[in-house]
């Protein structure tokens, strides 16, 4: 079917299917219905069509099957902005690595994510973080990288080079299509599919994932949506036992460790005290606003040298030597998936390694500096 034959009268009778015989709805039905979506100016489906498809894959369950996610994902990407990471000088594809989570979680820590991204690109990781402003907590990874005064770069730029280790590409812009949604799917009063699938629209397709999510039963699901799309050799699906959407610095935290090569996926529990870090209550790392995040994370990344925020724009509760270990467990988790750490401990060795060096820091430089070029 062409662009032009996606409108709301082709798009009809998929929905009706959805609604009236949710059981045998396809997934190539799901690939034709995100189609649809995917026109310009809801010429392919109306808002009010668009608003009752996504009542009826929540209300139906297929929002949170792998396979409907799988395929969602894969057409949304097609419509996205077209980047790729430069070959290296031998030509090699680089193996690019994502850490990301779905979010809404509602604990609103620090955004640990994006500096565990940050502290393993210094490490030696490839690393393009997909990401977006904040939903439910204060301060999203796009908010946080705007304070640090990197641009959020649109249209996204075609080409990476090989020589950025660290590189963050802004959902909205790299997703023209989805952000064409926002109204609709924020008229809703419940999470729709859109919700999960952010963590699988990074138009790079990394080869290696750590993925968060909010609830222990998107585990499962996410790791055989990952298995679906064949593009991930390695994953690790996290889940906080808190109901946190990454690696817990409280306790323990549910993996499913997805090997892309095999299929296989392996589920454990993991610790703080296996990556040879004291657990910390999460209220010791709960986040504050983009500028006093900013300012927290210039703080880690020059071992000190830059100032804290003043004590009043901090949580009560706050702990600078805690979010320091919240940051070294998670980039120790990506190092691991990115093939360049044996186990967690050596993973938090190399993870000090490149804070206390400087190189995370030149890795967010690099970055700025060249995402300031672009814009200029």
């Amino acid at each position: 079917m062409s662009s032009l034959q996606y409108s709301p009268a082709t798009f009809k009778p998929i929905l009706e299917h959805l609604i009236t015989s949710p059981k045998t709805f396809t997934q190539e039905e799901a690939r034709l219905a995100f189609h649809h979506l995917g026109q310009d100016d809801f010429s392919g489906a109306t808002p009010v069509q668009v608003g009752a498809f996504l009542m009826a894959l929540k209300y139906s369950n297929k929002a949170h099957s792998p396979e409907i996610i799988a395929s969602a994902a894969d057409v949304m990407r097609s419509y996205a902005a077209k980047t790729e990471v430069q070959r290296d000088d031998g030509g090699q594809e680089p193996f690019v690595v994502d850490i990301v989570g779905t979010g809404g979680d509602e604990w609103n820590t620090f955004n640990v994510s994006t500096a565990a991204a940050i502290v393993a690109a210094g490490a030696g990781a490839k690393v393009c973080k997909h990401g977006s402003s904040a939903t439910v907590s204060t301060s999203g990874s796009s908010d946080l990288l705007s304070a640090l005064g990197c641009p959020l770069l649109a249209p996204t730029p075609s080409v990476i080079p090989s020589s950025l280790p660290f590189t963050f590409l802004h959902a909205a812009a790299t997703q023209p299509s989805i952000s064409r949604l926002e109204h609709v799917r924020k008229s809703l009063p419940f999470r729709t599919i859109f919700n999960v699938l952010g963590p699988l629209l990074n138009p790079t397709n990394p080869r290696g994932m750590v993925l968060g999510v909010y609830a222990k039963e998107l585990g499962p699901v996410f790791a055989h949506a990952l298995k679906e799309s064949g593009k991930v050799e390695r994953a690790l699906i996290v889940c906080g036992q808190e109901g946190l959407d990454e690696i817990s610095i409280a306790g323990s935290t549910w993996v499913w460790e997805l090997n892309g090569v095999d299929g296989s996926v392996t589920e454990s529990t993991i610790h703080p005290v296996l990556f040879g870090i004291e657990a910390r209550p999460l209220e010791t790392v709960v986040g504050s606003t983009p500028d006093a995040n900013a300012k927290i994370l210039m703080h880690l990344l020059s071992s000190g040298k830059e100032p804290l925020p003043p004590r009043d724009e901090l949580p009560s509760s706050f702990s600078i030597d805690a979010v320091r270990d919240y940051v070294l467990i998670n980039a120790a988790a990506l190092l691991k998936v990115a093939g360049l750490a044996t186990d967690w401990k050596d993973g938090v060795r190399l993870a000090r390694e490149s804070i206390d060096s400087g190189k995370a820091l030149n890795a967010l430089t690099m970055f700025r500096t060249w995402g300031r070029n672009q814009a200029a």
